[in-house]
């Protein structure tokens, strides 16, 4: 027989905690502390990354993967010891899943052009919920839309203020290709019910 076993509960949010992590928001403004909620724009460093960067930018700044000379060797082993970090933490089979890239947007460009253009054909949809931001629109549309082959039709799933994994499924047929939702709305805040599968992983 299994041994019970008792979870204790997650420790509280600790916001201050939190802030200390964040030397700008010691900031004042108009004599208030610093609030800070654009972060979908413009996403602020804790004091660990801006420690890492200016440690790399002090002593192993360097071509990454062009170099045979000691600091090129320091900086790719650098690099590419964040890619096997973030495969471990999102339990990546390969570091070949995991690519940098500088925002949401490039990303999202990535992703229309090296899957939406080899694949979309003419009839197919993206389905894509109605809390979307406009920067998730335009790339994937205009990737799609570089295609002549490819016109894509886009179908909101929802209505602006909810979404649902039923919602979305009622939605696609055999012609959606795509499915494209945030799991926080950065427009409205709407948390979405999005949970993450992976293939052959609990």
């Amino acid at each position: 027989m299994a041994a019970n076993v008792s979870l204790a509960a997650p420790p509280p949010f600790d916001a201050e905690r939190v802030r200390r992590d964040f030397p700008i928001l010691d900031t004042l403004v108009n004599g208030h502390p610093l609030v800070y909620l654009d972060s979908a724009a413009s996403s602020q460093r804790p004091l660990a990354v801006l420690r890492a960067v200016e440690d790399y930018e002090t002593h192993s700044h360097a071509n990454v993967h062009r170099g045979v000379h000691a600091l090129s060797q320091a900086a790719t082993a650098a690099y590419e010891g964040a890619r096997e970090r973030v495969r471990r933490f999102i339990n990546a089979r390969s570091t070949r899943e995991i690519i940098f890239v500088r925002g949401t947007t490039e990303a999202i460009n990535l992703i229309a052009q090296a899957y939406g253009r080899p694949r979309l054909r003419a009839g197919d949809e993206i389905l894509i919920s109605a809390l979307e931001h406009h920067a998730k629109h335009r790339p994937l549309a205009d990737g799609v839309r570089a295609e002549p082959a490819a016109r894509c039709g886009w179908r909101r799933s929802t209505a602006a203020a909810s979404c649902s994994w039923r919602s979305c499924s009622d939605c696609s047929d055999p012609r959606t290709r795509l499915v494209a939702v945030a799991h926080v709305s950065n427009a409205l805040g709407t948390v979405l019910p999005v949970k993450a599968h992976h293939r052959g992983r609990p």
